[in-house]
């Protein structure tokens, strides 16, 4: 009979291990080594790259210029390691480069059966261009495609498709399972995933999943995720038995080695990373960074019982020429000389290997590289300076010290450009998929900066539905989903910013709007309508643009839809409005974010030197310790509102602690519930 997967755990263990041949102890140790990618995003050749290499003894943290990654480096990578005692697991996503958009995942699909996973995880991505199409891309994939807590009803194109929660592997005489799993708000929200689609609680699917396996003797568990670094965590601390998670979707490039930091690389966390799961026993936790730029490799020893004795591995960075170095400002080609020290470091290095082509992945890729070079080698204009593509914005106060993602500024003002009408623009960060760098800028580099298949949409809105819209995609970016992408970067719209501010107060205050015929700026009227200018995903509501949505359902007139392919505005930007096609910096009067601040902190900052007040009459002056509670709202989890209250996401377990009357499961909170904080 086939098993019903639902919200809660599966059938109790029924046999004992003692009478399952699968479950007799072995008599031997168990190795296993786990190489894996995630989020590649269609990047499927090598990237131009700037690493610190101490290459010359007379400089110190000299920067190189080099080609870094790509599938056909990575493939090669995964021939050498792979043996009778290896398996290579991949989590999502495709999208995100010019391969995507003109080709819609044909390109990544032939690539990856080539290098054939043993199992592959969809991301949220899968599903930009719809079911019908990840419909069809499964069709084309010759490896197995792990559905986990996705599950499509009778009326999506993906029903009998996607329906293989986990599989077991049999590695080297030994069973292993793999379960995957995928973050369902972010999938909900940041993709075109139909209705027709359901998913179960991520935690307690992998829960069922695990009790699922141990009933068939199973003892070596690992989760294939897509549920973000964070994310993991929590999955790991509250719940039993598994061995190893692989995750994705967060592009944590994670390092126990020191050597990717001194590279320059943006190490975020211990690879392996190590939680107590709700045994106190340890569960691993690892992740490859992104865009194929690395590979993981992770070697685990089991012991007779099945325990993890051993786990050690790294992220390996496959590189190679043409290389270059900087001199007075200037990237020139290395010399002979040069270029032998180059390789000699990287010779020494731990984390870096030079890296080798794959012919068969070469080949594959040949023929939709020449057709995507012919179409879009065009130079259009030039970046006079990079512009960075930082999503959320560190804290500053000083407009010279503003930072965050004015690449997605730039994309926002594009809109403008050619709609007149239009009073201002909205763009989420994560919609913007590269920098600018400075340079020639060529229309390739408009299509992978924007290679979603999105169009250009306007609404029109109240002042005050504005200012929610911003408020509503600042908090969507933070919490355990970490959605970053969601962060809003605006055209004649500037405010200032709260991160992780409290439920009484707004993200974003002191908003501004500029008028397009004065180009005066004046504070935002709240009762007047504004034709808002986005793309047409944030402007379905998706990745927290609730209001949007919300403005919609109220008055569907409200909504305007342009037909204006994403890339386009951009394309003309360069082609038709800039003085000698030349993109400049968003001036510090123009750029959006006028300051950030921590909320937590500010607050702290306003509450030192504060005099105590007097008791209300009537009420005794004896005072007693105030209990602090939290209104739960749509979207939270107790993770995000440790992080949110306590400023530490880690800390949920004690909120879980104080409320285990009201809260039987950690994983089911709602709306409205009210929750007493530590």
């Amino acid at each position: 009979m086939k098993r019903k997967w639902v919200g809660l755990g599966l059938t109790a263990l029924m046999v004992s291990s003692l009478s399952s041949p699968a479950a007799v102890l072995a008599s031997e140790s168990f190795d296993l080594t786990i190489m894996h990618l995630n989020d590649h995003h269609s990047h499927l050749e090598s990237q131009t790259y700037d690493v610190s290499l101490d290459y010359d003894d007379a400089q110190e943290g000299e920067k190189v210029r080099l080609e870094l990654g790509g599938m056909s480096y990575i493939s090669s990578l995964i021939n050498e390691y792979k043996n009778d005692h290896s398996l290579y697991l991949q989590s999502g996503e495709v999208n995100g480069t010019l391969y995507f958009s003109l080709y819609k995942g044909e390109t990544d699909i032939k690539v990856l059966n080539a290098l054939q996973p043993d199992a592959y995880m969809v991301g949220n991505h899968e599903f930009d261009e719809g079911d019908q199409r990840l419909a069809d891309l499964y069709d084309m994939a010759t490896f197995p495609v792990l559905s986990g807590n996705i599950k499509p009803t009778e009326k999506s194109p993906l029903y009998g498709k996607l329906d293989k929660p986990y599989m077991i592997k049999e590695v080297n005489g030994e069973k292993v399972a793999i379960i995957g799993v995928v973050k369902i708000e972010k999938t909900k929200e940041s993709s075109l995933v139909s209705d027709d689609v359901d998913f179960i609680n991520e935690i307690e699917f992998v829960k069922s999943a695990v009790e699922d396996v141990k009933e068939q003797g199973i003892n070596k568990i690992l989760v294939l995720s897509h549920l973000g670094y964070d994310f993991d965590q929590v999955l790991a601390a509250e719940t039993n038995d598994i061995d190893l998670i692989i995750g994705g979707d967060t592009h944590n490039l994670l390092d126990s080695s020191g050597e990717m930091k001194d590279l320059g690389l943006p190490v975020t966390g211990e690879y392996p990373t190590v939680v107590k799961n709700a045994d106190g026993k340890d569960t691993y936790i690892v992740q490859a960074w992104e865009y194929a730029k690395v590979l993981g490799k992770i070697d685990l020893t089991f012991d007779e019982q099945g325990e993890v004795i051993s786990a050690a591995g790294k992220p390996i960075a496959p590189v190679n020429g043409p290389y270059q170095i900087n001199v007075d400002s200037k990237w020139v080609d290395a010399d002979e000389t040069a270029v032998a020290n180059i390789k000699a470091a990287i010779a020494k290095s731990n984390v870096l290997v030079e890296g080798n082509t794959n012919p068969v992945v070469e080949e594959i890729i040949a023929p939709y590289k020449e057709a995507v070079e012919a179409e879009m080698a065009t130079v259009i204009g030039t970046v006079k300076e990079t512009l960075t593509n930082e999503r959320v914005p560190k804290p500053f106060t000083d407009v010279k010290d503003a930072n965050g993602s004015f690449a997605a500024q730039v994309v926002a003002d594009s809109f403008l450009y050619g709609l007149p009408h239009a009073d201002l623009a909205i763009q989420n960060a994560g919609g913007v998929r590269s920098t600018f760098l400075q340079g020639s800028f060529t229309m390739a580099d408009a299509y992978t900066m924007l290679p979603f298949s999105n169009t250009v949409t306007t609404l029109k809105l109240t002042g005050e539905e504005v200012s929610n819209v911003l408020d509503e995609a600042i908090r969507y970016s933070q919490g355990i989903t970490q959605s970053t992408g969601a962060f809003p970067y605006a055209s004649h719209l500037r405010y200032d910013v709260y991160l992780n501010a409290g439920d009484d107060v707004k993200s974003v205050y002191n908003v501004e709007v500029k008028d397009r015929e004065t180009g005066e700026w004046s504070p935002i009227d709240l009762d007047k309508t504004y034709i808002v200018a986005t793309n047409s995903f944030t402007a379905l509501g998706k990745d927290g643009y609730v209001t949007f949505e919300k403005a919609v359902q109220r008055d569907p007139g409200v909504k305007e839809e342009t037909h204006i392919e994403y890339a386009v505005p951009l394309v003309e930007l360069f082609t038709k409005y800039l003085n000698g096609g030349e993109l400049v910096k968003p001036s510090a009067d123009s750029y959006s974010i006028k300051s950030v601040k921590e909320w937590q902190s500010e607050q702290t900052e306003g509450s030192e030197g504060s005099e105590s007040t007097e008791a209300p009459a009537g009420e005794s002056s004896e005072t007693t310790e105030e209990v602090k509670t939290y209104t739960v709202v749509k979207g939270d989890t107790l993770y995000s509102i440790a992080k949110k209250t306590l400023n530490n996401g880690m800390l949920w377990k004690q909120i879980y602690e104080l409320n285990k009357d009201t809260i039987k499961n950690p994983s089911f909170i709602y709306p409205g519930q009210v929750i007493v904080l530590p």
